[in-house]
């Protein structure tokens, strides 16, 4: 009797995955949080990425290291193709398209990692989940943030920030098949104090303007949906980068967030040793 036919080897199940938050400029916090990673000799077998954590998710799942990603990260040029203010809308779709397309293949199977980015149909009200298909597209409907950058149509759906609906994609990296999964959340709730009563009347003012307000409100709201969704898709180590006086447009603030999301993964360093071997 002839002997069975072996089974076809095919890759190894992913093991460890990556869930990267959004959080605007914080969210340069995770460029810190793969330089640690790096130097501990942890990578990623998947990646998921919500608003700037999709943005950074798709640059890591396209092979780049962390000292390249630090040169993009301080890199005034492409933060002036994005106005994250309340008042602008994208400022150029067109140029920010040809800089992706200058950084990154056009399509999600031309990447080395596995990629998933969050986005929000404002038509139907759903979570999308992008993970095929036209990269570029995907990373302009995740980073849509609502009122400063142009919803992106697909398919008959007005796609926004998938931080809407799903600030952390845990879920993103376990629908790829990850037994571990390492999360950093751009954006922890810390409590906001009230000016003092001897802070100049300007300052007092600027610090609670209503568009500061409309941040804070935002904020609170999603650290409050993020709560109830880590409740369901609970990653092992999930680092909270703690980046005070940062607002989510405060992109000339790069190297803070990235020190920020540094100093929090070292802080964790043997925990994130021990997700990775286990």
């Amino acid at each position: 009797m002839p002997a069975p036919d072996p089974l076809p080897v095919g890759p190894p199940a992913p093991h460890l995955g990556l869930a990267l938050g959004g959080g605007g400029a914080r969210g340069l916090c995770h460029v810190g949080v793969m330089q640690v990673l790096g130097e501990l000799g942890i990578h990623p077998d998947v990646v998921a990425g919500t608003s700037m954590g999709g943005l950074i998710g798709a640059f890591v799942a396209a092979g780049y290291d962390a000292e390249q990603l630090d040169e993009i990260a301080r890199d005034v040029r492409w933060r002036r193709l994005i106005d994250w203010r309340m008042s602008g809308r994208l400022l150029s779709t067109k140029a920010f398209e040809a800089w992706l397309r200058d950084h990154l293949p056009p399509t999600f199977d031309e990447l080395e990692l596995p990629l998933v980015l969050t986005a929000t149909n404002l038509v139907d009200g759903q979570i999308h989940y992008f993970r095929q298909g036209d990269l570029y597209a995907a990373i302009r409907a995740t980073t849509a943030y609502p009122g400063a950058i142009e919803p992106v149509e697909i398919d008959g759906a007005l796609m926004v920030d998938g931080g809407i609906l799903n600030q952390l994609p845990v879920d993103g990296a376990l629908f790829l098949g990850a037994r571990r999964v390492i999360a950093v959340n751009a954006t922890p709730l810390v409590r906001d104090e009230l000016p003092s009563e001897d802070e100049s009347a300007a300052r007092r003012r600027a610090r609670l303007s209503a568009l500061r307000e409309v941040f804070r409100s935002i904020d609170v709201m999603q650290a409050q949906l993020t709560n109830a969704r880590l409740s369901f898709y609970r990653p092992d180590v999930i680092l909270d980068p703690v980046i005070d006086g940062m607002e989510i447009s405060d992109f000339h603030k790069s190297a803070q967030a990235i020190e920020a999301g540094a100093l929090a993964a070292r802080e964790r360093a043997d925990d994130l040793l021990e997700v990775a071997r286990n």
